[in-house]
Parts: C-alpha cells; structure tokens; sequence
C-alpha cells in the first residue's frame, strides 16, 4: 500500500456521491446525477443510518469507495432488478476500488470500516451481488467476498447474492496490536522496566535531599 499512514477511510455522505470518479460507462448508478432524481437511495440511506457508504483517499484522491442502499430503495436498474434483498440488511450497490490500488488491502479495509459503522447502527446483515466471471462494480469478485466473511445466500448463473451476517462476524474488528499502538499513542511511552520514573514535590513540600540544619551544642 502507498503508505498506510496516507490512507483515510471514511463515512460517505450525500454531497459527496456527485465528487466520486466515474468508475465505467455503462453504470447503473451514475454520479452526475444528483440524489432525488431517480436516486433516492442516497437520501435514504442518508436518512436511515447517517450516511450512504464509505470512500477511501489518499490525500484528497478517492483510491475507493462502497455505495450502499436500504432494501427497500435499492435501485431497479442493475444486479437487483430480478432478486430481492431481505429486509434486515444494507444492501452495497457498488463496490470499487482503482486498478492502480488493486491488491494493496484497500477493498478490505473499506470492508471493515462500512460494517463497524453498520454494526454500531444494529444492523444484521451486508448484502452483495457477486460475479464468478467479468467482475464489476456492482458485481465483484465473488471468491474474494467469500473470503471476505460472505457466504452464498442464493445462487445464479450470472450474479449470486451473497450475506455478511454482522452479529456473527468480526472481520470489521481492528487488531490487537492496532488497539495496543493506538492506547500508547495516547498515554505516552512507559518508562523502562526496573526505573521508577522521577517523582516531583508535592506544593509546598520540602525537597526530600534537603536536611534540616542541625543545633550546635554548647
């Protein structure tokens, strides 16, 4: 990855949909066009959970992004025109990730970050249509889903729909030791083991080093 200090993953909101690149010609969801006009999904996945997907950047350069929708306003046009959706899930309606960014853990981590949002907003499931030949956007790669935590929820010829049950999985969770750096970040760095860090006088204490002068006798 091109520095994983440089990549941001975060929350998508409407105004940003219009700023995403266009990913292919023929897309069922296209960006030039703004929400409410045969694009309600982008305000009701707005309105529902407090966003509509998530973007990775690099700088201020979209390298991927994830798209998602209630069941009930995902669109007719595309992979769910001829299967349904089951109600207790967010359907993703594009998944992508730049070809010059392909392999580097991005996609996994757009991922992890959609599901912790969707899990923290009491959320089943991710539902995702997934291609076994000619991948796309709306369609990725199912092998990599499936090794992704989705399993098969219905099979076709085309595109199979598939589920990540986010009460059961825990692919989203951060690592231990990504946990552990954070915390250290925040409280500093300890002091070696066996040396007791350098206290400093309470107020108005007497510096312990200093004696009290002694009375000479007569």
């Amino acid at each position: 990855m091109a520095g994983a200090e440089q990549l941001k993953v975060e929350p998508l909101q409407p105004g940003g949909v219009l700023r995403l690149p266009a990913v292919c010609a023929d897309c069922p969801l296209p960006h030039n066009v703004p929400p409410g006009s045969g694009q309600n999904w982008v305000d009701a996945a707005a309105h529902t959970w407090g966003f509509c997907g998530v973007r990775a950047r690099i700088g201020d350069t979209t390298v991927g992004h994830v798209l998602i929708s209630p069941p009930l306003n995902a669109p007719l046009r595309g992979p769910y025109a001829s299967a349904g959706v089951s109600p207790d899930a967010a359907v993703i309606l594009q998944f992508w990730v730049h070809p010059d960014h392909r392999g580097k853990g991005i996609g996994r981590r757009l991922l992890e970050e959609l599901a912790g949002l969707l899990v923290r907003r009491k959320v089943a499931g991710l539902e995702i249509r997934a291609s076994r030949t000619g991948a796309t956007c709306v369609a990725p790669p199912e092998g990599w889903l499936l090794a992704h935590g989705f399993r098969v929820l219905r099979e076709d010829a085309l595109a199979s729909r598939l589920r990540m049950d986010l009460r059961a999985t825990r692919t989203w969770l951060p690592s231990w030791s990504a946990v552990l750096d954070g915390v250290r970040a925040l409280v500093g760095h300890p002091a070696p083991v066996g040396q007791e860090p350098p206290r400093r006088p309470a107020p108005g204490a007497e510096p312990a080093h200093r004696s009290r002068p002694r009375r000479l006798s007569s």
